[in-house]
């Protein structure tokens, strides 16, 4: 019974010290954004997430898509090109991206916000060899008149 215990232990430490490897798909993570509210008058704002990639070819498409909560879902993403890394081809990488938004890209203009409505996006990216990271959705903000 202690051989089993002894042998169970030491193959757990093996596991818990195992380095953590990250694959060749993508990995998003929402970190912030640059504003606390959003209006229809809002000029640009900046959606910040963290992207990890195990073989650092992250510099293909980013989509991103506006989801104002008082409106029917409307999945019309945006497709923007993710900022160039290529010293880091072949490396791990881990980064921070931001993503400048326009008034024209959300449309903010096109959904009058009603009363305690909210909006947050959609975002996911393809990388060079089309790994697609899985989809995340951001925390949700304000939307409001002004």
């Amino acid at each position: 019974m202690k051989k089993i215990l002894f042998l169970s232990l030491l193959v757990g430490l093996f596991y818990a010290c195992k380095k953590d490897k990250i694959g060749t798909k993508p990995i998003l993570s929402f970190k912030s954004y640059s504003l606390d509210s959003v209006t229809v008058n809002t000029d640009q704002m900046v959606v910040t997430i963290n992207v990890e990639d195990g073989d650092g070819d992250i510099e293909d498409t980013l989509s991103i898509a506006p989801i104002i909560d008082s409106h029917a879902p409307d999945t019309a993403f945006l497709y923007k090109k993710m900022p160039s890394i290529g010293a880091n081809r072949g490396n791990r990488v881990k980064a921070e991206v931001q993503i400048l938004l326009e008034n024209s890209d959300i449309k903010f203009g096109n959904y009058p916000p009603i009363p305690k409505d909210s909006i947050h996006f959609e975002i996911y990216i393809r990388d060079n060899a089309g790994n697609v990271s899985d989809t995340i959705f951001t925390p949700k903000i304000p939307y409001k008149v002004s």
